[in-house]
């Protein structure tokens, strides 16, 4: 292992840590002085409880860099996600920050810059450096499967955080299609994932996303878009049980084997 490999190992736990810090400050943290408790809420704002998926994405990048230190981790961690993790992290920790502060523009400009950072990571992974074993799949194909997932609702949300807004009497014609039309994206996006090369469907980042849609129906009021995002969290989650029913019945799919873990 080279100085300079080293070098960016250290790089990655302190950022981690910085990541770590900044996200629990931006999401349990006090609100702003000058904020208002409707800011941000949207038609497709999805319930609180969905922010315990960062819970879960820092406790498997906290693994991640650990893990990278193995020998066996190490020409993934270099190779395959490299410096584009420190690159994510700041730009994650960026875009939180200023969604905080009620910079939804700006802030979602981050979140496409972050989604971008972690998208390479997330592809390079899947196409470049396949999981040669359980703990490679838990412990680097996971964390950025599940990141990848929540970054893309998130952007669904993000877009409508600035570019929207909420009215006493509800939602209107246009803003309910808009919202429906978001629903069905992530819904079919969450499919995508599972279809994504037959063998190397991702279930981790659909499973993100079909929580995110049960969290958009638990949060909403409008009969429309609340059905609608119920139906798409139950196609989500069942969708990739689908080759075990075509198992059962007898038929054969390509995607029989798609890895739980991406």
């Amino acid at each position: 292992m080279s100085k300079l490999h080293i070098f960016q190992k250290v790089v990655n736990v302190v950022v981690y840590l910085f990541f770590l810090s900044t996200t629990v400050y931006s999401v349990v943290g006090p609100a702003p002085e000058d904020g208002d408790a409707s800011d941000g809420q949207t038609y497709i704002t999805p319930s609180f409880w969905i922010e315990w998926v960062w819970t879960v994405i820092h406790l498997l990048l906290g693994a991640f860099v650990i893990y990278q230190w193995f020998d066996n981790a190490h020409q993934q961690a270099i190779k395959g996600v490299g410096w584009h993790f420190v690159i994510s992290v700041l730009l994650n920790a960026a875009w939180l920050a200023l969604v905080k502060h009620n910079h939804y523009i700006i802030g979602f400009v981050f979140l496409l810059l972050t989604a971008s950072s972690v998208s390479f990571v997330f592809y390079n992974l899947a196409n470049n450096h396949p999981a040669a074993n359980w703990y490679d799949k838990l412990f680097i194909h996971a964390p950025f499967s599940l990141w990848h997932g929540w970054i893309v609702f998130s952007a669904v949300v993000g877009l409508f955080q600035a570019f929207s807004h909420t009215s006493e009497e509800g939602p209107g014609v246009w803003s309910r299609i808009f919202v429906i039309i978001g629903l069905l994206f992530l819904t079919f996006t969450s499919v995508g994932y599972v279809e994504y090369k037959k063998q190397k469907g991702d279930i981790t980042s659909a499973f993100v996303i079909a929580l995110g849609l049960l969290a958009v129906f638990t949060n909403q009021s409008d009969n429309w878009i609340r059905w609608v995002a119920f139906a798409g969290a139950i196609i989500s989650f069942l969708y990739p049980a689908r080759p075990y029913v075509f198992k059962l019945v007898g038929r054969d799919t390509e995607a029989e084997n798609a890895p739980l873990l991406g």
